[in-house]
């Protein structure tokens, strides 16, 4: 299997990794797995295809839409393929609109809403389907003030990035930037810790004031300071979270 073979096939596999265990993923899959690039590229076209399904999640349909759909059903009959051709292209059109809008709303929202959503699915999808495990003393110490009751989250002063990732913290990728986590208790509740350098092409690009999501899956909250964006996922919901932040 070529590098390009693997990546067609990656690019119908659902964000959600659903498709893990289907066997016409599974060559791609381990191909993902052995070769860093095909892997990389893997992560950030999930994370992408996670923004737009959670902006295709947001969007209503357009006004007559069921109505278009319904007409070019009804003129597509044996005799009317004059009637079939503009029926059809009508309700086309009409769905098309849909995934326009959508594209178009994710572009034009580029900014702070945009990618602290894709940055809170992203840590939603890993916190149910990723395998997680972080090694180190960094790691552990990190872990253990995390655990503490009544701790704050850290911020740019007691986060050494390099440090945490060269001595075994789990590392990930997300729009072409290595991802920090670790997880760890509190109040019977369990979260994971997402952090990512504030710099490149997603510098400035998550707002300070935390961004609050909730998902089927889980809900988690994004935010940034100076030198890095964070985000916590939890199956707990939104107010497990904000009570976490109010520490």
């Amino acid at each position: 299997m070529t590098t390009d073979q693997a990546k067609f096939i990656l690019s119908a596999f659902r964000p959600n990794g659903s498709d893990a265990d289907n066997p016409a993923f599974g060559d791609a899959l381990r191909m993902a797995g052995d070769d860093p690039l095909v892997g990389r590229w893997f992560e950030q076209s999930r994370a992408h295809d996670a923004a737009v399904a959670a902006k295709l999640r947001t969007l209503a349909p357009p006004p007559g839409l069921r109505e278009a759909i319904l007409a070019g059903g009804r003129v597509s009959r044996p005799g009317r393929s004059r009637d079939r051709r503009w029926g059809w292209a009508a309700g086309l059109a009409a769905a098309a609109a849909v995934a326009a809008l959508a594209l178009v709303s994710l572009r034009t929202s580029e900014g702070p809403g945009s990618t602290s959503a894709a940055f809170a699915t992203f840590a939603v999808d890993d916190m149910v389907h990723g395998s997680h495990g972080s090694k180190g003393e960094a790691a552990g110490a990190l872990i253990a003030s995390l655990q503490a009751e009544g701790s704050s989250m850290p911020s740019a002063g007691n986060i050494d990035f390099e440090r945490l990732r060269e001595t075994g913290c789990r590392t990930l990728t997300f729009a072409g930037h290595d991802v920090l986590e670790v997880c760890f208790a509190r109040s019977g509740a369990e979260f994971h810790l997402y952090v990512t350098r504030r710099d490149g092409p997603m510098a400035k690009s998550i707002a300070t004031a935390p961004s609050f999501i909730q998902q089927a899956a889980g809900a988690a909250v994004v935010w940034a300071d100076g030198r890095y964006d964070y985000a916590v996922a939890s199956q707990a919901g939104a107010e497990a979270l904000r009570r976490l932040l109010r520490r």
